[in-house]
């Protein structure tokens, strides 16, 4: 049975409300992995429950070269625990805020990557929900990965219709605010914000000045202006995707008519699924322990957990059915792309 003592932990990588993300070794063989913790107590609620619940079974489910990969999970008496890749290679958004915007060709690269990986979590009936530029990370040759499942909705069939008011304010599809029911299109609009902020490195929502309420209120009402610096095709592509009645947003028949756009004319999706496609930009990592590319707030966190507390012994007959999990025993899992 797989524990926290087969693992050393080395650093801090991330951190939220959540909990802590851990870069740690396991013993007996020196792989290094991404362990993310999450207090149980804040799992109790109903809804944060079933969020943690769909994270772990999409992580086990699915398995796609842009997709991070569930290695193990476990629990402790107070804390449930995610053992994935471990990507050195930094979050997008680390990237676009130290170089200020990416070259069109770099952005059609990465867009294309995570438009095939929301293709294959479309396939699987999962609506991802949050895209942004903190929830893509990169490896070490420069491909994508989509992390964090927390918001995702499995068991969505077709163009059918959830409900659950969740996401990232300045990323969330008007269909979302409106509160009215929204299906798999909602992730093609982040994709046409998260293309409009890579060419440009400006969120049109991201307003410094505006609140919550006002910030909605412009995604409902506003029209985005396009950059003078967009190509004709991006541009093209941009108010296709961010057009504001999802039946008529660009991919909502499908994902085809976003990959038959200009925009990709030149892109061959089938190698491009098989990395066979050289990435535009490659990290500066050397070797694998190399952290420089993710945020120093966290590496300067000491590397400990925090010790069980004492005073939550209520805590200690609660288990999460069906959570364990050992990668190994799924081997033979079949998936659709």
């Amino acid at each position: 049975m797989i524990n926290k003592q087969d693992f050393f932990i080395l650093k801090v990588i991330g951190r939220g409300s959540f909990g802590k993300v851990y870069l740690v070794k396991k013993k007996d063989n020196d792989k290094l992995y991404a362990m993310k913790t999450l207090k149980k107590d804040q799992q109790l609620l109903a809804a944060q429950y079933a969020s943690t619940k769909a994270e772990r079974e999409i992580l086990e489910k699915i398995n796609h070269p842009f997709i991070v990969k569930l290695h193990f999970a476990f629990q402790t008496p107070q804390k449930l625990y995610f053992v994935m890749d471990f990507l050195n290679g930094g979050e997008l958004f680390y990237h676009l805020k130290r170089e200020g915007r990416f070259t069109e060709s770099r952005t059609q690269f990465y867009a294309a990557e995570i438009l095939l990986a929301l293709e294959c979590l479309h396939k699987n009936g999962v609506i991802y929900r949050d895209l942004k530029p903190e929830n893509v990370l990169l490896d070490s040759e420069g491909h994508v990965k989509l992390t964090d499942f927390g918001l995702s909705k499995q068991g969505v069939i077709g163009n059918r219709n959830t409900y659950t008011f969740c996401g990232t304010p300045e990323y969330l599809a008007p269909e979302i605010v409106k509160g009215k029911g929204h299906g798999k299109a909602v992730d093609w609009w982040s994709l046409g914000l998260m293309i409009y902020e890579m060419l440009s490195g400006i969120n049109p929502f991201k307003v410094r000045n505006k609140n919550k309420f006002e910030k909605l209120q412009m995604i409902l009402e506003d029209e985005i202006e396009m950059q003078p610096s967009f190509s004709e095709e991006a541009c093209s592509l941009i108010q296709g995707l961010l057009t504001k009645k999802p039946k008529q947003r660009l991919g909502y028949n499908g994902c085809h008519e976003i990959k038959d756009h200009p925009f990709f004319g030149n892109i061959s999706w089938a190698q491009l699924e098989k990395k066979e496609v050289d990435p535009p930009y490659r990290p500066r990592i050397n070797g694998e322990l190399d952290l420089n590319n993710i945020d120093r707030l966290f590496t300067r966190e000491p590397a400990q957990e925090t010790p069980e507390d004492a005073k939550k012994q209520y805590l200690k007959n609660v288990k999460f059915d069906n959570f364990t999990y050992k990668e190994e025993s799924v081997l033979n899992q079949s998936f659709e792309r």
